[in-house]
């Protein structure tokens, strides 16, 4: 899970052309935060979900890898 959490914001992010600098600025936290995300070695704190999504214009089911159509 952290893992992928980390490739789609490392993926949306380099979409919309940020650097780790600029999109941790944007979010309120440290580059090096930014870059233990996308390594996958740790989450992001779920208070920060939101921020990551409306900067990354996602939805949180996509960052979180959510299936809408899979019945559970």
């Amino acid at each position: 899970m952290k893992e992928a959490i980390g490739e789609i914001i490392c993926m949306r992010r380099q979409d919309k052309k940020m650097t780790q600098e600029e999109f941790a600025s944007r979010l309120g936290v440290t580059s090096q935060a930014v870059s233990k995300w996308e390594r996958g070695n740790g989450l992001p704190d779920i208070t920060l979900v939101e921020g990551i999504c409306r900067i990354l214009d996602l939805s949180a089911n996509t960052l979180l890898g959510i299936d809408n159509n899979k019945v559970v």
